[in-house]
């Protein structure tokens, strides 16, 4: 029984409904906007009912982007009538519309199965004069342009899923250069998907993007498989931590004292309410040449006396409060993207009570995976 199910995994619920409301609420709204068609026009009910589920069950395939709506009606139609005009038998000009269309089709790169009832349904209608090919050219069009907008309008504004679906830009670097960011320099590109696709010879019903992202997960998986750490398993326990209303040059000192480059900033629950880097006192200081920044940074530690200050004084108003964190739980492979892509070097580690109890940064994650590799070599 398994050879006549697809192995492919079925949607996620939540993904059924928006396909199951996608269709209804789009052919609905297709049909609303041609209510005036005349009742002779009816025949393309069919493949219009096929379109909106590919539109809506499978927005990001490649057989339901614009181009390929268009392009498969358009072919399907010019073909089917120059048969049914040109070939007097119904079974051969179906026929020979609907091998020239699929060649259409594969060739300029717009597969659209429907295209093939709308070939059958065309030829049906017998061989049409001048004027009926223009009119049937002319409602093609127009239906499909409808199903079209109806499709950006449900998946967009109400479903809030991204139609058509297009190439993703890469954003500028956490560095502002044009190197990827760390765990996209190696692995699969899109260089070797088009390579791949093409030594293949066929077609693949998924995009680009979603092949790199399929990809990467599945490598993200397997690696949290065989490494099988959590962050609760390399932390450090003893956290140095400080107050939002610890002053700035006892937090300098902890920094220094430490050696560390950032501070928790908890409360009195030691639930996590930000956290200060050296880069935050940084940021406070006006002149960071070599010459200025040791001046400046003592004047910003310097507690300022009587009861207002021009400056910063305390730990609260130069820390980070939107902190990433991790849980106990969490495994160490998914810290890899905060890490690096992000340019992040320390994660608080919180328990199920949100209260801060270890501290993960680049160096556990690399001492974890250097002994999870020795452990493999050996």
């Amino acid at each position: 029984m398994h050879h006549l199910v697809a192995d492919t995994p079925p949607l996620a619920p939540a993904e059924r409904w928006k396909a199951t409301l996608g269709a209804l609420l789009g052919l609905a709204l297709a049909g609303a906007m041609l209510l005036q068609a005349p009742a002779s026009n009816l025949w393309l009910v069919a493949p219009i009912g096929a379109t909106a589920i590919i539109l809506f069950a499978l927005p990001h395939s490649p057989l339901a982007q614009p181009w390929s709506v268009l392009g498969g009606y358009f072919a399907a139609t010019i073909f089917a009538l120059l048969a049914a005009a040109l070939i007097p038998s119904v079974l051969a000009a179906a026929a020979l519309a609907l091998g020239a269309t699929v060649w259409f089709m594969t060739r300029f790169k717009c597969i659209h199965p429907p295209g093939g009832a709308l070939v059958l349904l065309l030829v049906a209608e017998g061989a049409p004069s001048l004027t009926q090919a223009l009119h049937q050219m002319g409602v093609v069009l127009a239906n499909g342009v409808v199903i079209l907008l109806a499709a950006l309008a449900v998946n967009n504004l109400l479903l809030r899923r991204c139609y058509p679906q297009c190439r993703a830009v890469a954003p500028p670097g956490l560095h502002q250069t044009g190197d990827a960011v760390p765990t996209e320099r190696t692995g699969l590109s899109h260089a070797d998907l088009d390579q791949a696709l093409r030594a293949l010879g066929t077609f693949v019903d998924v995009q680009e993007d979603d092949l790199v992202t399929l990809y990467n997960l599945a490598v993200r998986n397997a690696f949290e498989r065989h490494l099988g750490v959590s962050c609760g398993d390399i932390m450090a326990r003893d956290v140095v931590t400080v107050e939002f209303g610890t002053e700035l040059e006892d937090a300098w000192a902890l920094l220094r004292r430490h050696k560390v480059k950032a501070l928790p900033v908890v409360d009195g629950f030691r639930r996590v309410v930000g956290i200060v880097t050296v880069a935050d006192f940084l940021r406070q200081l006006d002149d960071t040449t070599a010459a200025g920044l040791a001046v400046r940074l003592q004047g910003l530690l310097r507690r300022t006396p009587g009861e207002t200050s021009e400056k910063a004084e305390v730990v609260g108003q130069i820390m980070s409060p939107n902190v990433y964190t991790a849980t106990v739980d969490t495994p160490v492979a998914e810290l890899v993207h905060s890490l690096s892509d992000r340019g992040m070097h320390h994660v608080p580690v919180l328990d199920e009570r949100r209260r801060l109890v270890g501290m993960v940064t680049q160096s556990d994650l690399i001492a974890a995976l250097y002994r999870r590799v020795a452990l493999a070599v050996a």
